[in-house]
């Protein structure tokens, strides 16, 4: 399988999250590197920094996908939850006390919906989540050290012809 820009996986994904919105696993580590885990499919993105709301990067399906979720049992799904505002406001509250734990498993005891079914609810808040954030991707095991460095060149490539300007800095 080839790498691709993340901006088309990213999209196929989702169209796979609309259609079974349970079941999804998001794992990343501080180097760029992001597992998505999905019931029928998985994806491992490389990722590069814009700036701090955009990135850039490419991806790829992965093989193994029974593996790898292996990883994440027990963690709830991935997911988008609405809430209501009273729901909203009580889970800041939580967090200004340091007491969240209770109220946010409740929240991620429910099941995760559809982006049209948030559209067409129109809530008041979403929680997105969880991301696991692990400390490192490639350590899962040596075919994810090699996915990483086959798609840390990949990156590097397509970051140097789609921003020449920006890669030039970096030498």
């Amino acid at each position: 399988m080839s790498a691709e820009p993340i901006e088309s996986l990213i999209s196929r994904i989702m169209r796979q999250y609309d259609r079974k919105p349970e079941g999804w696993t998001v794992l990343t580590d501080h180097k760029g590197n992001v597992l998505v885990l999905g019931p029928k499919a998985g994806y491992r993105f490389k990722l590069i920094s814009l700036n701090p709301q955009e990135y850039t990067g490419v991806g790829m399906k992965i093989d193994g996908l029974h593996e790898m979720q292996r990883l994440a049992d027990g963690v709830p799904s991935y997911g988008f939850r609405p809430l209501s505002s009273t729901e909203a406001e009580e889970m800041f509250n939580t967090f200004r006390q340091g007491a969240q734990s209770k109220l946010i498993n409740e929240i991620l005891k429910t099941k995760p919906v559809s982006m049209w079914q948030l559209r067409k609810r129109r809530p008041d808040a979403v929680l997105g989540g969880p991301v696991i954030t692990h400390p490192d991707l490639s350590a899962i095991s040596s075919s994810q050290r090699e996915l990483e460095a086959r798609l840390a060149v990949e990156a590097d490539k397509m970051f140097r012809k789609k921003y020449p300007y920006r890669a030039s800095i970096y030498g």
